[in-house]
């Protein structure tokens, strides 16, 4: 992991050294006292943190950034796809920097999908804080579930930049995203099931503003469409930044 989530409570009293954590600190990374780590509470600032001590708990210094890192205004809805597709959408979704992750039952998806442990447990929720941290982000994109297309497309804002992936009833690619005129402030990506859209789902698209969009003649899996699709949308955004240290003169060190 590039950063270590925690609590505000955890960042003042320390971490017990039975922790994950702190296991995975001082046995796996083997450092000690002195040592620069990067964490961050969730969804708010990011700091380094200097090991103060490893006994009888593992204390910090902090020295927080001055401002919490933007979060990016991409929204994206997505078929619920198997769970190990799942796995790697929400890991990734949260590493790249999406808003939020709309998860919707589809007309051709597989309804055992949803029974799947890794929703009915604290799984999908470890995946997105796994993704966040191998960002160094200390944000994480809220996740939530619909029981279609068409209330996961209620619950998105209007306007802005709106894209479905279709490999078969595309206006076009991608790469031309990117409207005329002024940039949108904002975008949602809708990424289809593994079986593909219905009808009803792609005239509901449309209705609903989407323009449908293609990533070459090649069919991508969930995962990977889902991964290229958002930085398309964020590079027509405009939304990419230089990387930003979160504390400049003690990352430097």
């Amino acid at each position: 992991m590039n950063l270590m989530l925690m609590t505000e409570r955890e960042a003042k009293e320390g971490l017990p050294l039975a922790d994950a954590r702190s296991r995975h600190l001082l046995k796996t990374l083997r450092v000690g006292i002195g040592a620069k780590v990067h964490v961050g509470v969730r969804n708010g600032r990011r700091g380094i943190a200097v090991i103060l001590t490893t006994e009888p708990r593992l204390t910090f210094g902090i020295r927080w950034e001055e401002s919490i890192q933007p979060m990016l205004p991409l929204d994206v809805l997505v078929g619920l796809p198997r769970p190990q597709s799942a796995r790697k959408v929400l890991h990734d979704l949260a590493s790249l920097g999406a808003r939020k992750i709309r998860l919707f039952r589809p007309a051709k998806g597989d309804p055992a999908y949803a029974t799947s442990s890794l929703w009915t447990t604290e799984e999908w929720r470890e995946l997105v804080e796994k993704g966040a941290e191998q960002a160094c982000s200390a944000l994480l994109p809220e996740v939530s579930h619909h029981a279609d297309l068409a209330e996961a497309m209620g619950a998105c804002p209007s306007g802005g930049l709106r894209i479905a992936l279709d490999p078969y009833e595309a206006s076009g690619p991608m790469s031309g995203a990117a409207p005329k005129g002024p940039r949108p402030s904002a975008a949602v990506l809708a990424i289809g099931p593994e079986r593909g859209w219905d009808a009803a789902e792609r005239a509901a698209l449309r209705e609903g503003g989407f323009e449908l969009m293609h990533l070459g003649d090649r069919i991508a899996r969930v995962e990977t469409a889902c991964v290229a699709g958002a930085a398309l949308c964020l590079a027509a955004l405009g939304a990419w930044r230089a990387h930003r240290p979160i504390v400049p003169d003690l990352d430097a060190g």
